[in-house]
């Protein structure tokens, strides 16, 4: 059994098992965690296209590259934030999928990108203002010029190793720059109140699962200094609720419902979620 990815202990709880695999939280910082995570190979060819096209066992997206337009809604907030904290400069944005974070930003941004998934990339190729690197992003080079920002939007959870990603993210950035993650908070009320059918413990897809006080460790373990946080909502399709909500109660109704919905000329209604479950937080190399 692997020792915890946050913070390296070996001492455990037994949560609950989910999708057929275990979920334990470490006795030191709290972290919850898929205990054997899927080998560097598995966990590539997880996010092949069909994740970002309605493989409703992946519980990834419905349409991916069709709901850009509520994935720019929801990045314009975080944009505009970083932009008004570091003004403009080289930003990496890791998990970048179809870019739509890099493109809400300006002209004073030079933009990179790092994506797992070539077959999302080959369908969907980056915008040309794009500089982009697919692979694991443990491999991304480091001898090139620092970034001034690196952003993981959804991204921290999904990895096998959150501390060496932030640790890479650290020898990526220039001192004094920012990191900015968004991560699901397993301490919200939501989470709390719903238990193991909390709609963010989907491993394989999740293989970590933090709150605000070990997200707050991991990110000082690393050499981070957390400045703001904030539970920023989302919008998103009417129909991908429904895709959701399916993971939450697993009934033959809201099946149904969810089908409807893509049927439905309410498909692509937009609807802004906050379920104050989702934490952002902003925070600068030490």
């Amino acid at each position: 059994m692997n020792p915890c990815p946050a913070c390296g202990a070996t001492e455990f709880i037994p949560l609950f098992e989910k999708n057929r695999l275990p979920i334990c939280a470490c006795r030191i910082c709290s972290t919850a965690f898929v205990p054997d995570p899927p080998s560097p190979e598995a966990f590539k060819d997880y996010y092949s296209l069909d994740y970002f096209t309605g493989n409703h066992s992946k519980f990834g997206y419905i349409d991916y590259a069709a709901e850009e337009p509520f994935q720019a809604a929801s990045f314009r907030h975080k944009a505009e934030r970083i932009t008004r904290a570091m003004g403009g400069g080289r930003i990496l944005d890791v998990g970048c999928a179809t870019s739509s974070f890099l493109m809400q930003l300006g002209p004073a941004w030079k933009k990179h990108g790092a994506e797992i998934s070539q077959d999302l990339l080959k369908a969907y190729p980056p915008p040309p203002e794009v500089s982009m690197w697919t692979g694991d992003f443990l491999d991304y080079p480091e001898n090139g010029e620092p970034f001034d920002v690196v952003t993981l939007w959804d991204v921290l959870d999904h990895v096998p190793n959150p501390k060496a990603t932030l640790e890479k993210c650290w020898r990526l950035l220039r001192p004094g720059g920012m990191i900015a993650i968004n991560v699901g908070d397993r301490g919200s009320l939501f989470a709390r109140c719903l238990g193991r059918r909390w709609h963010l413990y989907i491993p394989p897809t999740h293989l970590t699962f933090f709150n605000r006080s070990s997200l707050f460790q991991l990110l000082k373990n690393c050499r981070f200094t957390p400045q703001r946080w904030e539970y920023e909502g989302r919008w998103v399709p009417l129909s991908l609720c429904f895709f959701r909500l399916s993971y939450i109660i697993n009934r033959t109704f809201i099946r149904k419902l969810y089908e409807w919905s893509l049927r439905s000329a309410l498909r692509n209604l937009s609807v802004y979620i906050n379920l104050r479950d989702v934490v952002t937080v902003y925070a600068v190399k030490a």
